[in-house]
């Protein structure tokens, strides 16, 4: 590991290095046109069409990446007779990287995928709301999610250690006087610049939020709609150079911090400044891609419809329990939504999990479902969060909210312990009375949704996504019920592209059901009902830092 540094000083250094490499002409126009290549995919990402323009888009890119990362190493170590020639530089550059493509190609393509936990620089997550599962898969990985989730942290930290070894393997090719630096040694390259760079380019940024959000509310809507609009264009530029920066910076450490002070000549002056017009065309960019951010996010921002997650308002009673129903349904909620389990004996019953906790004459005891029939479960009482309710049968509940008029969302629950024909026998009880009251249902299983279509076509069917990495648009279904974290605008305009309305869960806080809002979703899945309901009546005014706060999750 290298030595300790002092803060100022690699500061210092880091930024004299990245000022005196943008005075090389062919480094700084190479930069500025990535940096329009991956504005203009910004754009185009803001509309749900155009995927073979994206594509080339991003592979523009990438390749670019690939050159400009190969210019700037070759900077590092070339002379002051190459540097002061824009086209033997390139030249130059070409011919070394014949050596090094492979390794350079592999780096990008992992600095790409290791970077989604940290705001994805704006494009790989929509990216892989572009990839589509086979069918058949999508179950697998859906409802195996926690298992996936392990798989998928095992599979990154396997890439981390790949990048940083194809990042010595540079190392070594590019200066072959250093010393080679083996085994997780090498993760001071990726660490430090994300601490030293990325972490505080995220807290300004997200500071300048928090401060937007607080004055949203003291403005008119012109003053407000103008102020969002430049701060949302500046911290873009911001969130570009600092991502800019960042990955200078991992290949900067990664060579062992050279000083870089080229001797450039006097008469070539204008050589050796920023290309104005690219970066003025780059800055043209960014305000078009946030004029259009802003737009769009405000024209989605309409009021959502209301959903009680689990039938429950806050704390008013214990979830999917007829008692907390019959509070809920005062507060006038478009849906209420609840959870539905099999039994041993192939009843159905309301309740979110497998595992219950029973209230007997000696304590609380955990209890399986779906190891118990319904005349076993019928007089038990469950109990949650110290409230107790009784375990109340579907069609129970089905009768209660006819009788209130309250619409439902079912959630029928599936699992590798039902029996083999659950989603048959529920259509065939349910699906009549569901479809007369305008109820809908949805799951986390495909092949349910494609069963209960095919049994009903007049049911209205939904899919519920709990990860956000995939596309939806193979898995036709009436609306989509996608997971709060994570979720892009492209998601949502695949599902209103084929004319699906989705909705969310769950969020509860004011912030969150903001940004919902701005998203452009349907509908909120929320335990906060009532808070919804207050989000819904304030004015657009108060969202605007929402627009700003989507934008900046892209990028850090």
């Amino acid at each position: 590991m290298s030595e300790r540094v002092k803060p100022i000083n690699y500061y210092q250094r880091l930024f004299q290095t990245s000022y005196q490499l943008l005075k090389v002409r062919a480094v700084n126009l190479g930069w500025l046109l990535l940096l329009a290549i991956l504005t203009t995919l910004h754009i185009l990402m803001l509309n749900p069409g155009l995927v073979g323009i994206k594509i080339v888009l991003i592979v523009a890119f990438l390749t670019g990446l690939i050159f400009e990362l190969n210019l700037i190493l070759t900077a590092f170590t070339t002379n002051k007779t190459i540097l002061n020639q824009s086209d033997l530089l390139m030249l130059t550059a070409w011919h070394r990287l014949a050596k090094r493509w492979l390794q350079l190609t592999g780096l990008v393509v992992l600095l790409a995928i290791l970077w989604l936990p940290f705001g994805d620089a704006g494009f790989t997550a929509p990216v892989l709301n572009l990839v589509m599962l086979p069918i058949n898969w999508v179950d697998t990985f859906v409802l195996q999610r926690r298992i996936m989730v392990v798989i998928l942290a095992v599979v990154y930290v396997v890439l981390l250690y790949a990048f940083l070894k194809l990042l010595g393997f540079l190392r070594v090719t590019v200066k072959p006087e250093l010393v080679p630096i083996s085994g997780w040694r090498r993760l001071v390259w990726f660490v430090r610049p994300l601490i030293a760079v990325w972490l505080p380019m995220s807290l300004i940024e997200h500071g300048v939020v928090l401060g937007l959000r607080a004055l949203g509310a003291q403005l008119s809507n012109g003053v407000g709609n103008g102020t969002t609009l430049f701060v949302l264009v500046v911290l873009i530029i911001f969130a570009l150079i600092g991502l800019s920066v960042f990955l200078l910076a991992m290949v900067w450490e990664s060579v062992a911090q050279p000083g870089f002070q080229p001797e450039f000549d006097e008469d070539d002056e204008p050589l050796h400044t920023m290309a104005w017009f690219p970066a003025g065309l780059v800055v043209l960019l960014v305000v078009l891609f946030g004029f259009q951010a802003f737009h769009f996010s405000s024209v989605a921002a309409t009021p959502s419809l209301t959903i009680s997650h689990r039938g429950v308002i806050g704390t008013n009673g214990v979830p999917n329990s007829l008692a907390a129903f019959k509070q809920t349904v005062k507060q006038k909620p478009n849906f209420v939504e609840i959870d539905v389990q099999e039994t041993k004996d192939g009843h159905f019953v309301v309740a979110h999990g497998q595992d219950i906790h029973l209230k007997t004459r000696t304590g609380i005891k955990a209890a399986d479902i779906q190891k118990l029939t319904f005349n076993q479960l019928k007089n038990q009482w469950a109990e949650k969060n110290g409230q107790t309710t009784e375990i109340v049968s579907l069609a129970q509940y089905l009768k209660t909210a006819r009788q209130k008029k309250q619409r439902l969302i079912v959630e029928l629950k599936v699992t590798p312990q039902d029996s083999s024909d659950v989603v048959q026998r529920f259509a065939h009880q349910y699906a009549g009375q569901l479809i007369a009251d305008h109820d809908f249902v949805h799951t986390m299983s495909y092949q349910a949704v494609l069963k209960l279509k095919q049994l009903n076509p007049n049911l209205i069917v939904g899919y519920i996504v709990p990860l956000n990495v995939m596309s939806i648009k193979n898995l036709p279904a009436d609306f989509y019920s996608l997971q709060a974290i994570g979720l892009n605008t492209t998601m949502i305009r695949q599902a209103h592209s084929v004319g699906a309305p989705v909705f969310v869960w769950t969020p509860d806080g004011i912030a969150d059901m903001q940004v919902m809002r701005v998203l452009g979703v349907d509908g909120q899945i929320t335990n906060q009902l009532l808070r919804l309901q207050r989000v819904n009546r304030q004015p657009l005014k108060q969202f605007n830092w929402a627009i700003v706060e989507n934008v900046v999750n892209q990028f850090c």
